[in-house]
């Protein structure tokens, strides 16, 4: 009987091993679940919001496909909506009743929308015949899929996403097939032992009789008992040592399997396959009752910006086009270069104003909106610093549709030190041109150094400005003005005159209270004969924006100045002080 019950528990054991290997093959859970839809309308673009893409856990495996070159990009679903706007489009979402993916058109007031490739708005897109890709989108990010904007977005959708394998029992019961089976070797080596002791002579009161001898054994007993010691009865003993070999083989290598992955065992209340958000803007603290709006672009995005707005630069530049540079400049940026392309037309060896240098964006400051217009101030220093100083560049986007475009452009002065900002991940506010917290008004700060550059130290606003470390007063100052007042000759004389360009202030909040505030201003200068028949002569890049050579009447040359300040807190002892500019010629003409 200790045999059979050590047999049975070794049958057991394999079972248990058995069952559990099972869970890896027989039993084994599928590796990932596909939703699939089909857009029949002709609308341009179709919308998979988070709630679809985040339908099951994990990182979602994508494929699209349709007619022709297909696209996609994910943005913020924010950015997405107000892009397409009231434009026809396809919404897909998932139906969890049906357990798939189903599609609907919103009719919209166009059946159109602009080329979406190479929008400033997407964080990462996608361009072929058909597109694979994977996300791991955060709840705030959505795919939009699209064409060229005019024919029917691409109709073949598809979404994987990764399902748990976790095999939580092959562990447990592999291990409990181990145990039962050491159990079972114990029962057998018991089973021997008892065996052999109630197999020892034996000693009976035989009453002083003379003790019956044993009968002679048959050969046939013999091999019985030979089986029986073996723990197997006639016929089964083969069977038995068959089991006894295999168990242990089978026990061995199902350990070795259960102990390699922590997929084999229980692991409580945690998913292992739930998936890690993409990084994404947000706040990184919240003021009580006061959430903040996110950072309008993310540092990605804004290196991006500036390469592409690079390259256009570089191929207006050689080509002259204002055209082109209206694609990427704008307000004060653009006027310098407008006049720039204009002057080098007829001397190609003037310089061009301040440009980007390709190098790094060594620094991000986005403004605080989920609105447009949205603004975005950004730092470029060159791959050679030596021969480049930085640059700042002022970033605007009038709507969601429109690109980045450079407003303000400036050099840095030497050693100018940017004020600390917040990070590129919270983004600062834009503050208002008339706010009241700054040592003086954003939309004053023109006017201000205008008249600084006017009349310098006798300026009413002279203590308000740094002078250390300021380099545009000597060049275009006070002392600038009276010294070429005295070159002229007696028959010419020459008056100046400023006024604030028409491009509103930007400021922006810094860390210690105050702002960075760029604002432009445009210095004037007239030069007319004081007799009668005299001519007034031109020169450089004066005559080749003009086209004039000499006039009676007298010439009007006007040079735009972009500025950008640090303006303290009010209340501080601290001064305004110049981080940096650019000055241009941006028109000439003769007196009317």
């Amino acid at each position: 009987m200790r045999f059979v019950l050590a047999v049975i528990t070794l049958v057991i054991a394999a079972l248990l091993v058995l069952l559990g290997l099972a869970q890896r093959t027989v039993f084994a859970p599928p590796d990932s679940v596909t939703s699939s839809v089909t857009t029949t309308s002709s609308a341009p673009v179709t919308i998979i919001p988070a709630s679809a893409l985040k339908a099951y856990p994990g990182r979602e495996s994508i494929h699209i496909e349709g007619d022709g070159t297909s696209f996609a990009a994910y943005a913020k679903t924010a950015d997405i909506t107000a892009w397409v706007g009231d434009s026809a489009h396809n919404t897909v979402s998932y139906d969890a009743s049906l357990k798939k993916l189903v599609s609907k058109t919103v009719e919209g007031t166009s059946g159109s929308v602009p080329d979406p490739r190479d929008s400033d708005l997407w964080y990462t897109e996608f361009s072929g015949q058909a597109l694979n890709f994977s996300l791991d989108a955060p709840d705030d990010i959505s795919l939009i899929v699209a064409t060229d904007g005019t024919k029917p977005a691409p109709s073949n959708l598809s979404v994987s996403w990764p399902l748990s394998t976790a095999t939580p029992l092959v562990g447990p019961l592999v291990t409990a097939g181990l145990l039962v089976f050491l159990i079972g070797i114990g029962l057998f080596v018991w089973a021997i032992v008892h065996h052999r002791r109630t197999r020892g002579p034996r000693r009976s009161s035989g009453g002083g009789r003379r003790p019956k001898l044993p009968r002679a054994e048959r050969q046939g007993s013999v091999r019985s008992s030979r089986r029986a010691a073996l723990g197997a009865s006639a016929g089964k003993g083969s069977r038995g040592r068959r089991m006894v070999a295999v168990v242990p083989i089978v026990l061995v290598g199902a350990l070795g399997l259960a102990g390699c992955s922590s997929d084999y065992w229980p692991q409580g209340s945690s998913d292992s396959t739930a998936a890690t958000a993409t990084p994404t803007p947000s706040a990184s603290a919240e003021a009580p009752g006061d959430a903040l709006q996110p950072p309008a672009v993310t540092v990605a995005q804004a290196k991006r910006i500036i390469e592409r707005i690079v390259s256009v630069q570089t191929r207006a530049d050689k080509a002259g086009s204002t055209d082109l540079a209206s694609t990427r400049f704008t307000g004060p940026a653009l006027e310098q270069r407008t006049a720039s392309y204009a002057i080098r037309k007829n001397d190609d060896s003037a310089a061009l104003p301040v440009s980007i240098p390709t190098g790094s964006v060594t620094l991000t400051l986005p403004q605080q909106t989920d609105s447009w217009p949205r603004t975005v101030f950004a730092l470029v220093k060159d791959n050679d610093s030596t021969k480049v100083a930085p640059v700042g560049v002022m970033l605007t986007q009038e709507s969601a549709r429109d690109a980045f475009k450079v407003d303000y452009l400036v050099g840095l002065e030497a050693g100018a030190e940017i004020p600390k900002v917040a990070p590129a991940t919270t983004g600062a506010a834009r503050l208002a041109p008339d706010v009241k917290l700054l040592a003086m008004e954003p939309d004053k700060i023109a006017a201000a150094y205008a008249d600084v550059l006017k009349d310098g130290k006798e300026s009413a606003s002279a203590a308000a400005f740094q002078t250390s470390g300021d380099t545009l007063r000597p060049k275009i100052g006070k002392s600038y003005k009276d010294k070429k007042a005295a070159a002229l000759p007696a028959t010419a004389k020459i008056a100046y005159s400023s006024s604030v360009n028409d491009e509103p202030s930007i400021a922006f909040a810094t860390n210690d209270a105050g702002a960075i505030v760029s604002v432009a201003i445009n210095e004037t200068e007239t030069v007319t004969p004081t007799k009668k028949g005299a001519e007034v002569n031109t020169e450089g890049e004066v005559k080749s924006l003009s086209g004039v050579d000499k006039s009676t009447k007298g010439i009007e040359a006007t040079y735009g100045v972009e500025l950008l300040f640090s303006v303290p807190p009010v209340g501080s002892d601290d001064k305004i002080v110049l981080l940096g500019f650019s000055q241009a010629l941006i028109s000439a003409k003769e007196v009317s």
